[in-house]
């Protein structure tokens, strides 16, 4: 009898790959993907436990899954899973909770326990990946752009984070492994890749690979079929002066830079255990500016850690106008059982509904800077990856990752790179350019 599955995904883009290895595994295995609509023999649910309340989407997730697809077997995986295995193992109809380090054990789903050992008692070793298939490059199916794992884990233990626990410690993977990826996910027809991680900025320092991030950037820019490589997220001070070069000589390098800055307060910062301080992160923008001028920044920020008082929550506010940093990922601080933060007495935390209020605010000032910058882009041509076609109106992100919808005038498909001239843009009901497609590369 045919069987088969379902991968829903939470989180990172680290999950994103680990779901479409998971995809590939499972059609190995005997599965097909299932349709819209049909029913599942099995459910995978690949969790994110960064923030509480992906804690709580997650059981939410669980339980539609249980719902939607009563006669499957419903497989929870992931950082959640990692964190809080007993909570999963009370949702009726849950059938297996797997650690990080079983998550990529496809074939193995059968035999492995029910129960995933506690994550407090032990460390975690995901595996890496050490080869790659054409049925793994196709869990990329649905997608425009490609995603390419370079490392997991990480060292640096921010005193708000559980990562470390849950992923473990940094390893960095094959440089060889991850341009065979690559290669392979070219000759699939993906014009774009990303590459992707947990400390992408810490590739190589762990030992396992004396090849910096830098160096292994500067590799796969020369593959000939690659058109656009793009870092999903960085620690600003990684921005040192040998990839601030690569973004002044390496135009195959993507207009986009998305920074892992959390506060634009100095004693937030140490309390939160970053490195560096709010001058060296607008240095670094800077630097990568003036050799880069169209680039556009985006930044992780943390509204209402413990302590942060209305000073302290303007100077991140100043640090979003300084940087013109215009898309902008929100996190209200939750506070996570076991890290150093969840120990700063209740008296100093933010209260939630003037977290909520600064969120708002911090939202509102990154809008007013997207618009700045959909404006400054107007009557430019840009390269533009296609993600969709609807209705004769091709959908797709700029170099420097910014929307663009546009009046298709000849058939195209996504993963296609369009030249588009860009004439006007739309604030709501979600912000975008519009432009009109000149050629097709």
């Amino acid at each position: 009898m045919e069987k088969r599955l379902v991968v829903w995904t939470m989180g990172c883009r680290v999950n994103q790959v680990e779901s479409a290895q998971l995809r590939s595994m499972g059609i190995a295995s005997g599965y097909r993907l299932a349709q819209e609509g049909e029913q599942a023999e099995m459910v995978v649910i690949n969790t994110c436990s960064v923030t509480g309340e992906s804690d709580r989407q997650a059981r939410q997730m669980v339980r539609r899954a249980v719902r939607e697809h009563p006669d499957a077997k419903v497989v929870v995986t992931g950082c959640y899973a990692e964190h809080d295995p007993e909570a999963l193992l009370k949702i009726p109809g849950v059938d297996k909770v797997l650690n990080n380090a079983q998550k990529l054990s496809f074939g193995r789903y059968p035999t492995i326990p029910i129960h995933a050992p506690s994550a407090t008692s032990r460390k975690v070793h995901a595996p890496p990946p050490s080869s790659v298939s054409s049925g793994e490059v196709d869990g990329f199916s649905d997608r425009a752009r490609a995603f390419v794992q370079i490392q997991n884990g990480c060292d640096e233990h921010c005193t708000y984070c559980l990562i470390p626990r849950l992923r473990g410690p940094g390893q960095s993977f094959s440089s060889d492994v991850i341009e065979a990826q690559t290669v392979q996910h070219l000759s699939q027809g993906f014009r774009e890749v990303v590459l992707t991680g947990i400390n992408l900025g810490a590739y190589g320092r762990d030992g396992h690979y004396a090849e910096s991030l830098t160096a292994l950037t500067k590799r796969l820019l020369k593959l000939p079929d690659l058109e656009r490589l793009r870092l999903s997220s960085l620690d600003p001070l990684d921005l040192d002066d040998a990839m601030i070069d690569l973004y002044a000589h390496e135009p195959k390098l993507a207009d986009h830079l998305h920074l892992s800055i959390q506060s634009g307060d100095n004693m937030i910062l140490k309390r939160m255990g970053r490195k560096g301080c709010r001058d060296e992160i607008l240095s670094r923008i800077a630097k990568v500016r003036e050799v880069r001028p169209q680039i556009v920044f985006g930044a992780d920020l943390i509204v209402g850690f413990p302590t942060e008082d209305q000073a302290a929550f303007e100077q991140s506010v100043d640090l979003v106008r300084q940087g013109k940093l215009a898309l902008l990922h929100l996190f209200r601080y939750s506070s996570r059982p076991g890290t150093p933060a969840a120990d700063i007495p209740q008296r100093f935390c933010c209260d939630g509904s003037e977290a909520k209020s600064r969120a708002r605010y911090l939202k509102h000032v990154g809008a007013s800077i997207l618009s700045e910058t959909m404006q400054a882009a107007l009557g430019h041509e840009v390269q533009v990856l296609v993600e969709r076609v609807v209705d004769g109106i091709g959908i797709g992100k700029s170099s420097q990752f910014l929307p663009v919808h546009f009046e298709v005038s000849e058939a195209v498909q996504p993963r296609q790179m369009v030249t588009v001239s860009l004439t006007d843009y739309q604030r709501d009901p979600a912000a975008h350019l519009i432009g009109k497609m000149c050629s097709r590369l």
